[in-house]
């Protein structure tokens, strides 16, 4: 039985472009550091933690 054989140079090919493209940066480009994601992740945990205590609810009522 003939086996098929895939071209060799087409994903090599596709993929140069792809690195090309994401290896250059936007000197525009937001810039965000590990310690900022690290943040934002426990500000939201710690916010979720507040509404699962029913203390966010507890604060929205007094106003």
């Amino acid at each position: 039985m003939a086996s098929k054989k895939k071209s060799e140079g087409s994903g090599i090919q596709q993929a140069a472009g792809l690195i090309r493209y994401f290896d250059e940066e936007s000197e525009h480009a937001w810039k965000i550091t590990p310690m900022q994601v690290y943040g934002a992740c426990i500000i939201i945990g710690v916010f979720f933690y507040l509404v699962n205590q029913g203390v966010v609810s507890a604060i929205w009522n007094l106003f």
